[in-house]
């Protein structure tokens, strides 16, 4: 002791930047531990769409019947709870119907453009970005994101919730987002959603991150809220709960929800009046893009390792990823693409026609093969149809 007292009075300055560079470097590990503590605590499940498509490969006629009732049995007790901001009687009465018509298909009933040729893994990083809606049974939002291995721009597409697909459970067709109610026994939710994602773009999901509704909410909120722009007449859509003046609005949680939900909305002219003028699904994908840049943008452009922690802490309880995606690719991936806008990604519109099932159900079918879509940004991933 006596020998460290004397080096100090000899050689204070050294000291004193040892001492200093000790607090620094202890500051920094606490921060970082602080950091990878978080990630770590946000909720995972396990994820293995492999072995659920394996499984599903191998079932009987009895299996599927067995788990088509099995669905039935969930929409029905939905419809029995009556949850608050859960699924309404039309949208449960309208899977009923699809899971009638799964019943009765015919064989020989084909939806064109639903498949696309398997890709390599290793062509692409890809990220499926799902936003529940608060029953938990329908996917509300489907964002995918594609980061190709050999270093091009980054690539994005939005899945219309209403895109009409091979249903893998029930070997019928049905809506996208409904297969976020899994197949029970075989296949959790974000398991049956990513192989019906890979069936249709021919590329494996890697990793989800899921949020619900009111866990969309607090994000927005942690984050400082975003902007939103409508134009020069006001806004409505009673439907999503927005109701906007015109112009520019820093908005909260709630109404940046109200804002990507919205689907039907109504703008006032100057006589008072209000009129719907029938806006496609491409601007609520557009608006839903938009914010989850600016989103990205405040996560990524934290001031400080301190900082990041405390929003990474907020985030774990209301966002669900798999259980494979570690902490060292998740940071390497948010490191890689710090303070990545709009115009540094390749946003892909899929082209789609309006269709009318036997049963009377409204539903989008997909206009080309994916594949086709995205080999003409991205030639290394063209395919041939007999592929």
């Amino acid at each position: 002791m006596e020998r460290v007292v004397e080096w100090v009075r000899e050689k204070p300055i050294l000291a004193s930047l040892t001492v200093f560079a000790g607090l620094v470097l202890g500051t920094v590990l606490f921060v970082v531990v602080q950091a990878i503590t978080a990630v770590n605590s946000i909720a995972t499940e396990e994820f293995d769409p492999s072995l659920a498509g394996q499984t599903l490969s191998t079932r009987t006629e009895a299996d599927i019947a067995a788990q088509i009732a099995a669905r039935e049995e969930q929409l029905r007790a939905e419809a029995d709870a009556q949850r608050t901001q859960a699924l309404t009687d039309a949208e449960i009465q309208a899977l009923l119907e699809e899971l009638e018509e799964q019943r009765n298909v015919p064989t020989a009933f084909v939806v064109p453009n639903t498949k696309s040729p398997k890709l390599p893994d290793e062509m692409f990083t890809s990220v499926l970005l799902i936003g529940a809606d608060a029953s938990g049974f329908l996917a509300d939002v489907l964002i995918y994101v594609l980061i190709p291995s050999d270093g091009a721009t980054p690539m994005m597409v939005s899945l219309p919730r209403d895109l009409y697909l091979i249903d893998e459970c029930t070997g019928g067709y049905g809506r996208i987002n409904s297969a976020l109610g899994g197949c029970k026994g075989v296949a959790s939710g974000p398991e049956l959603l990513s192989l019906t994602v890979l069936d249709f773009t021919g590329i494996e999901v890697d990793h989800f991150a899921r949020v619900n509704f009111s866990g969309f909410e607090w994000v927005v909120d942690q984050l400082g809220g975003t902007t939103v722009c409508v134009g020069d007449r006001p806004i409505r859509d009673p439907k999503s709960a927005l109701d906007l003046g015109p112009g520019c609005h820093q908005a909260d949680g709630q109404t940046t929800l109200a804002w990507v939900r919205s689907r039907n909305p109504e703008y006032q002219n100057d006589a008072g009046e209000w009129s719907r003028p029938g806006g496609s699904d491409f601007d609520r994908q557009s608006k839903q893009q938009e914010i989850l840049f600016q989103l990205a943008g405040k996560l990524t452009s934290a001031s400080s390792v301190g900082a990041l922690s405390s929003i990474l802490g907020n985030l774990s309880s209301v966002v669900r990823t798999d259980s494979s995606w570690g902490v060292g690719e998740m940071a390497s991936l948010a490191f890689q693409y710090r303070g990545i806008d709009s115009s540094s990604v390749r946003r892909l519109s899929i082209p789609i026609q309006n269709y009318r099932t036997s049963g009377g159900a409204q539903v989008l079918i997909p206009a080309k093969r994916f594949n086709d879509t995205l080999s003409a940004v991205y030639p290394r991933a063209a395919r041939s149809s007999d592929e």
